[in-house]
């Protein structure tokens, strides 16, 4: 009718914290609210900031790092009037908060993460034996006190050994080893193939009507691979594997631990197509924000020349605040890598005579208190070391990208495999360990 306006468009975070709503409480000092929603190999997070003004928070409200909290945004007249939709965060867990002054602000910061703190902080160490990937899951996520979720073919394991790795980051590394992606959501460790989800239909063509001006695109050549070769030796069965995807000029070389032919190929299968997997990407900011666009969906972007096609979502940012914004982190879908030809050769065993040269070599050197160190040999540690998740990280002495670390403590090892004057010591021969600098 004339004279009447419709409602105005808006967004607010619904949001419980240890199982009590408190939309109330928060609304009248909640300034910002942020949810990432990531594919894989992230937690998503929640960020709020809140202004203390009377100084609640800091008093009697104060936070504890482990407290519980779970969003909901809603979007109120959103595609017409009266139109409400939801969309469901997750379940999240306290894991940094600061104040800041003066007004006294609160910054909250959360992750999805079992509440259980030893499934990312508690270095493990134990050997798996004929199994699978997924029942090495249903173990982790029983210890973390949450469920498993797996959507990924039957993956055979013979022998993997978790040496000093907390249970997330070990679960997290064998599920990419082995082509697949992980990620936690609703209390739940979910295990995926982003091959399946890459097929799947577009929810969304993206239009530059539908985006904000300030987008980027950017495609690399570096560090992409137009084939990849395998190679290694299984001294517990006696052979060498080697495995060939691809062709070209551009070749990534693979040297990770298998079992049999199988295996090697899946790996390599798995390292090349993670190589590749990113060589096109695209950031946009929506113009209005669509609950349907979630991480491990796909858009089809339009009207941008060559750039168009359809994109993987790689992360979806919602900030809440004066208005309601939608970052997409896309990445281009590509063809990947499914065919891989191997071969095995069988390796001469030891004779008694090298067997025995070998100890009285070991034991001469243990002698003079010197050690060469050999790619299959033994290694001896007489102080503790710490050990570092690649050959580059332990000789800077610093750990990058948020790799795990371990430590190794006097004992006498098997070398995994040596680069960079750097020793990969592992407990279990055929199986890679921590690398250390042993100057």
């Amino acid at each position: 009718m004339e004279g009447l306006s419709m409602d105005p468009r808006k967004a607010t975070a619904s949001v419980s914290y240890n199982g009590k709503r408190i939309d109330t409480k928060l609304a009248e000092y909640l300034q910002s609210f942020s949810y990432t929603d990531v594919a894989s190999g992230e937690s998503d997070s929640l960020s709020l900031n809140i202004n203390d003004r009377d100084r609640k928070w800091i008093k009697s409200w104060f936070p504890s790092k482990g407290d519980t909290m779970a969003a909901t945004i809603i979007m109120k007249n959103w595609s017409k009037e009266g139109d409400t939709q939801k969309l469901s965060c997750g379940s999240f867990v306290i894991d940094d908060f600061s104040f800041s002054g003066t007004p006294v602000k609160l910054k909250l910061e959360a992750l999805a993460l079992p509440a259980d703190s030893s499934f990312k902080e508690t270095q493990r160490t134990k050997t798996y034996e004929k199994t699978t990937l997924e029942n090495i899951g249903q173990e982790v996520a029983k210890r973390a006190g949450i469920k498993l979720y797996y959507e990924a073919p039957r993956i055979p394991i013979e022998k993997v050994e978790q040496s000093e790795k907390d249970d997330c980051s070990f679960y997290n590394e064998l599920v990419k080893l082995y082509g697949f992606a992980m990620k936690i959501y609703k209390n739940k460790i979910v295990v995926f193939n982003e091959a399946t989800y890459e097929k799947k239909k577009s929810v969304a063509t993206l239009t530059e009507q539908n985006i904000e001006p300030n987008w980027s695109w950017n495609t690399k050549l570096c560090r992409t691979y137009t084939g990849a070769k395998y190679e290694y030796t299984n001294n517990d069965k006696n052979q060498t594997i080697k495995v060939e995807v691809g062709g070209g000029n551009r070749i990534l070389k693979v040297t990770d631990a298998a079992s049999n032919a199988s295996e090697a190929e899946r790996i390599t299968l798995a390292k090349i197509n993670e190589a590749n997997k990113g060589d096109t990407t695209m950031s946009v900011t929506m113009t209005r924000a669509n609950r349907k666009i979630i991480a491990t969906s796909c858009v089809t972007i339009k009207g941008f020349g060559k750039l168009d096609g359809k994109y993987y979502v790689e992360k979806v940012t919602w900030d809440i605040g004066s208005g309601c914004k939608q970052k997409l982190d896309l990445r281009r879908v590509a063809d990947r890598f499914t065919d891989a030809k191997s071969s095995t050769k069988a390796v001469a065993k030891k004779s008694k005579t090298e067997t025995k040269s070998s100890t009285a070599t070991t034991t001469a050197t243990k002698s003079t208190g010197t050690q060469t160190p050999v790619k299959g040999g033994k290694y001896t540690l007489t102080t503790t070391k710490k050990g570092y998740y690649t050959a580059a990280e332990a000789l800077a002495g610093k750990v990058t990208g948020g790799h795990p670390t371990g430590t190794r403590r006097p004992g006498t090892y098997t070398i995994f495999n040596i680069s960079q004057g750097m020793l990969n010591l592992t407990t279990k021969a055929g199986v890679p360990g921590s690398w250390i600098n042993p100057n």
